[in-house]
């Protein structure tokens, strides 16, 4: 039985991403990616790195739809160091090891950023 209630201002926006999961492991399926750049993130303590997909072959349900070149954000929770930027380089192929939090987020739902471990292919 659902509970009946009326809704302040008519919107349920409260907390809201809380409750939303991100199957990680389904949408690197098919796809291929590589580093575009590295940096250190001081905010969060460890090395970023922006991935840019270059081959992408999941089924979107609609055959016109991919995600080929499109980017984002990979925080490496364990790399701590400053130096570990030197790990990867620019045009490094890469696979994802490890997967923690994934983040979708923007205007439309439409970045995405992730905490993982990553390696060279």
């Amino acid at each position: 039985m659902v509970n009946s209630f009326k809704l302040k201002g008519g919107k349920l926006t409260r907390k809201l991403p809380l409750f939303q999961n991100f199957d990680f492991g389904a949408f690197q399926a098919g796809k291929r990616f590589v580093v575009q750049s590295v940096k250190y993130n001081e905010k969060r303590g460890c090395v970023t790195v922006t991935i840019v997909i270059i081959e992408d072959h999941t089924n979107y349900g609609d055959p016109s739809i991919n995600n080929l070149y499109e980017k984002f954000s990979a925080h490496l929770i364990n790399e701590k160091e400053e130096s570990a930027v030197n790990k990867f380089k620019t045009g490094d192929e890469v696979i994802f090891k490890s997967i923690g939090r994934c983040t979708v987020w923007g205007d439309y739902s439409s970045q995405l950023s992730v905490e993982a471990e990553i390696a060279k292919k």
